[in-house]
């Protein structure tokens, strides 16, 4: 089951250990004062899931070849990478074309393309990045790659090392179909079995559990829920069948979550090729 409740960051969701602060690091506060200074406050109330945590400064910008427009104007395509719903999408547009200098600003959430017009008189492309960065996102050249997603790859390297292991407790456990294993030796491997699942399904698949959530607070059903009830089910049966002293089937749910997780992040690493092989 998801995780209980702790006080979170109000921009990007981060937990943390004192309900009287509202932000958990200078950058996410610098993004609320952008939004709500572009006058955009509605986006924290229809975002479905929280917005990623800022970065550190952007630089080498001014290298980026851009579009020189007759009128005078600059025009650039970037990718932007941290997109993830619809909300991300209108709140970074808005924040862009209430930019002083910029005259168009479009943004693709398919693609995660941003298609930029400004005045270099006014601003520049650098600061434009930076603007971006500061909200939590990661723009980039076309055809520049970007790392995968940390935080997912973390969350990945738990579930799989927990799987190996569920396996082979299991391996033990099913011994048993051939010679006798002494009882304290299959409770061991019970309970070794459920400790080394429940950071699966209460860490490792929170990302699950978010995307099931903000589906619900917008009245849209999709993967995310079915997967989510599967993983709760799957440990919440585990649980009692080691009370009860019978099969969990706890190794089936860590291999579930790393196949998951896997085809998340393999799913994010593709379509960011294909964006930037159509370019």
């Amino acid at each position: 089951m998801p995780p209980p409740q702790s006080p979170a960051c109000i921009h990007c969701g981060t937990a943390m250990e004192s309900a009287a602060e509202r932000f958990c690091c200078h950058g996410c506060e610098t993004a609320y004062a952008i939004i709500h200074g572009a006058g955009l406050e509605k986006y924290y109330a229809e975002r479905e899931l929280p917005a990623p945590r800022p970065g550190g400064p952007v630089v080498g910008w001014s290298a980026i070849p851009t579009i020189k427009c007759p009128d005078g104007a600059e025009e650039v395509r970037l990718q932007v990478d941290g997109l993830r719903c619809a909300s991300c999408v209108w709140v970074l547009e808005h924040v862009l074309e209430r930019t002083p200098g910029v005259e168009h600003a479009m943004v693709s959430y398919a693609t995660g393309r941003a298609s930029i017009r400004w005045d270099p008189r006014r601003i520049d492309l650098s600061a434009l990045a930076t603007r971006i960065a500061a909200l939590g996102y990661r723009p980039r050249a076309l055809g520049v790659d970007t790392a995968p997603d940390h935080a997912l790859l973390y969350r990945l390297g738990v579930a799989a090392f927990a799987a190996v292991w569920l396996m082979a407790t299991y391996e033990a456990q099913y011994a048993e179909l051939w010679f006798k294993v002494p009882e304290r030796w299959a409770t061991l491997f019970r309970w070794l079995s459920l400790a080394l699942a429940t950071p699966v399904a209460l860490w490792s698949a929170e990302p699950f559990y978010r995307g099931a959530i903000a589906g619900l607070k917008q009245k849209v059903l999709h993967m995310d829920l079915p997967i989510s009830l599967g993983i709760i089910i799957t440990y919440l049966h585990g649980v009692v069948a080691t009370l009860r002293g019978t099969e969990g089937y706890l190794d089936s749910l860590g291999m579930l979550v790393v196949l998951l997780l896997g085809g998340r992040m393999l799913e994010g690493r593709g379509r960011r090729r294909a964006v930037d092989a159509a370019m």
